[in-house]
């Protein structure tokens, strides 16, 4: 799958960005919640570095609860004119996004999620719905688990 154009950014840029982007700034114990980590693929115009700022920052231990801070987060640091799909990757899914201006990969302890920020299109959830497993925004019709985009 072709996402487009990768993020670009200096070399030395890159290594700092890696370290705030992942998360690895923060020590946790054994009861603090999963430390969010973010790998940017394609950011065409959607502020990459601070959408994924924005996730890592999240502290919050309740899986469903994570997904849709981020899924928000997401949206609000891309300027909230674009639609937004979070989306557990070990669930079955249909991606029919048109414009994707940003896709990254989002692990939570042991899930990963996939993170698509478009101008419109379709997303279908074909696995298990919930906010555990998927979470979206935007300006959209949804029918079952199907969402279209506007």
């Amino acid at each position: 799958m072709k996402f487009g154009k990768a993020l670009a950014v200096a070399p030395l840029a890159a290594l700092a960005l890696a370290g705030s982007v992942a998360g690895t700034t923060r020590t946790a114990a054994a009861d603090d919640p999963p430390t969010p980590s973010v790998s940017v693929h394609l950011d065409d115009g959607a502020n990459g570095p601070a959408v994924a700022g924005a996730i890592t920052d999240i502290e919050e231990d309740n899986r469903g609860e994570f997904v849709r801070q981020a899924v928000d987060a997401a949206h609000r640091e891309a300027g909230g004119q674009y639609d937004v799909v979070l989306m557990n990757l070990s669930q079955g899914y249909e991606e029919r996004l048109e414009g994707k201006r940003l896709y990254a990969n989002v692990r939570w302890g042991a899930i990963n999620y996939g993170l698509w920020i478009a101008e419109s299109g379709q997303f279908t959830n074909t696995g298990d719905g919930g906010y555990i497993n998927w979470g979206f925004k935007g300006v959209f019709d949804r029918d079952g688990n199907t969402i279209t985009f506007h």
